[in-house]
């Protein structure tokens, strides 16, 4: 067989500046050419081919954000109009690094390359642990879950354990709300005897490895997918809210073979587990268990752990506990991870309990929370991600509009967000989740009235990625919506605005002498189209704008020469 010939030019002068700068406008040309048919397939008149050559250096220069280049669009009849001009959410398909701490700016995290960043992401229940009805958890389709997280472009979840083997009353449905069975859980159930729900008694003195081995997997495999996971080690709102006589607790004394009781003694509260104000038996188990975990975890750079969630205002005592223990049992480890700190409820309940916590992050219970999360612990500031699961309840009785309201105005003023989807928990009262399909309560694809608001914390993602967040800061002066990040460097500056209702309004741009120009551009969250608009000098004190679709909108300008990069690490 003939052999063809090998190449034989230099390699240097495949990609010498003038090759690469031609195969750019190439691979750029063909970008413009069909985002032009989507365009005006969608009825946006747009010319991409007449921009300026200042437009054009900013466009390719996107290339150095998103390494990204789409060369075609969607032209199925069920997939046309202004869709067709999306850009799609893209999560990071690089492993994750870490572990995380905070970085010089405050309201971020930095990864361990020193790379300063946001967590944004769906989170939902049964993640860790089976769901189902009718005492038959049905099994996760985790890999199906990764798949959907960075098909929406998401870069954070939540692996949750549930501690109640079955819990009671979940309202899901308008009558007859079902009880629900969970497994697996941390210890083995051996008996002798049999717990309130029926199985086998736990020996709290042995663990299940089945747990911690799926705990491992898939916290690995997110990593593998570049996604961040928060650790839930508890639940308190399931002791809160979901027990009953039947729920087979762990720690009730009815339910183990060692002795050990939480006090319960009916109801839907027993939250003696987690009420203490001192170290006791209950605590020594929970510390074993807690120890257990970290040296499943330790080794892994997406890790983050949040003690528990929605516990009531009497936790706290036992809230710092495990943060201390957490902190002190890791430092003898290779990696520290940071320490999560979720919303109490219940009377006397409050945010501050947070950030005087020496947690690192919080999830705290306002729906929008503050520009600075600050208290007496240490560190004073905390990473705040605003977790819609306790900020926005009944979130589903909203317009899609008034959704992406709380998850923009959230990151404008310095946050994250985590969206508490309920994927494929079926959920019919007030048609919050009418997931397909579902057996014993858990469905077989999720329901797509939630894909605007999942959209929208990867397109977040994507301009978080646009801005040097080792800068920007609110700063709502700026703009007459109240909702803007900046940095305002003489050179360098850039914008970031959120119109809630959209219409026009006003900005502050005399960071910048007259001299200087800024690249605009505007993005759709309805759509998730983006537009370009003509560059504009800088200097103005008050300069006007309109967006050019109705509805709420996103502007972002920056120095045609590029923001400023240097900054706090």
């Amino acid at each position: 067989m003939q052999t063809r010939p090998r190449l034989t030019r230099p390699r240097s002068r495949i990609f010498d500046g003038q090759s690469l700068r031609h195969l750019l406008w190439v691979l750029f040309s063909a970008n413009a050419v069909a985002q032009a048919i989507c365009l005006r397939k969608a009825g946006i008149e747009q010319s991409y081919l007449g921009r300026s050559n200042t437009q054009l250096t900013s466009t390719v220069g996107d290339i150095r954000h998103e390494i990204q280049i789409q060369l075609g669009c969607a032209l199925s009849d069920h997939n046309v109009g202004v869709k067709d001009a999306q850009f799609a959410p893209t999560a990071s398909t690089a492993q994750a690094t870490g572990p995380l701490a905070a970085s010089g700016n405050p309201n971020y995290f930095r990864d361990a390359r020193g790379n300063v960043f946001i967590l944004n992401g769906s989170q939902t229940w049964n993640t860790l642990q089976d769901w189902g009805s009718n005492g038959s958890p049905q099994t996760l389709d985790f890999n199906a879950f990764i798949n959907f997280l960075t098909a929406h472009g998401h870069n954070f979840t939540l692996l949750w354990r549930t501690e109640l083997p079955k819990f009671c009353g979940f309202p899901a449905a308008a009558s007859s709300p079902p009880d629900l069975t969970v497994s697996p859980h941390p210890w083995l159930r051996t008996g002798p005897g049999n717990a309130t729900d029926g199985a086998l008694k736990f020996d709290l003195t042995k663990f299940d490895q089945r747990f911690f081995d799926r705990l491992r997997t898939r916290t690995q495999a997110l990593s593998n997918a570049g996604i961040y996971a928060g650790v839930y080690l508890f639940t308190g709102e399931w002791l809160n809210i979901f027990r009953c006589s039947s729920d087979g607790y762990p720690f009730t004394a009815a339910n183990n073979i060692n002795r050990i009781d939480d006090g319960y003694a009916g109801g839907s509260k027993g939250t003696g587990s987690v009420t203490m104000t001192a170290p006791n038996a209950i605590t020594g188990f929970q510390d074993a268990y807690v120890e257990k975990v970290i040296d499943t975890l330790n080794d892994l750079p997406n890790v983050l752990w949040i003690v528990s969630e929605e516990a009531p205002p009497n936790s706290r005592w036992w809230n710092s506990h495990q943060i201390s223990h957490i902190r002190a049992y890791e430092s003898g480890k290779p990696h520290q991870h940071s320490i999560g700190y979720a919303a109490l409820i219940g009377p006397g309940s409050s945010d501050m309990a947070l950030y005087n916590s020496n947690a690192d992050w919080v999830a705290p219970s306002v729906r929008i929370s503050p520009a600075t999360s600050c208290g007496s612990g240490i560190p004073a500031c905390k990473v705040n991600i605003n977790d819609s699961d306790h900020s926005y309840w009944e979130m589903w009785k909203d317009t899609p509009l008034q959704n992406r309201n709380y998850a923009w105005e959230n990151f404008l003023v310095g946050n994250q967000v985590l969206f508490m989807d309920p994927y494929l928990v079926y959920y019919p009262r007030e048609n919050r989740n009418l997931c397909v399909s579902p057996t014993n309560a858990i469905c077989s694809s999720p329901d797509s009235r939630w894909d605007n608001f999942r959209n929208n914390l990867g397109y977040i993602l994507r301009y978080s990625r646009k801005l040097n967040l080792a800068n920007v800061t609110p700063r709502s002066s700026l703009c007459s919506t109240a909702y803007c990040l900046a940095q305002t460097p003489s050179v360098g500056a850039e914008y970031l605005v959120y119109a809630p209702s959209g219409g026009s309004f006003t900005m502050n741009l005399s960071a910048m002498p007259a001299s200087r120009t800024l690249a605009v551009e505007w993005f759709n969250p309805s759509t998730g189209a983006t537009i370009a608009g003509h560059p504009i000098p800088s200097g103005p004190s008050s300069q006007a704008f309109s967006p050019p679709f109705n509805g709420d909108a996103v502007l972002y300008m920056v120095d045609t020469a590029g923001h400023a990069t240097s900054g706090r690490r």
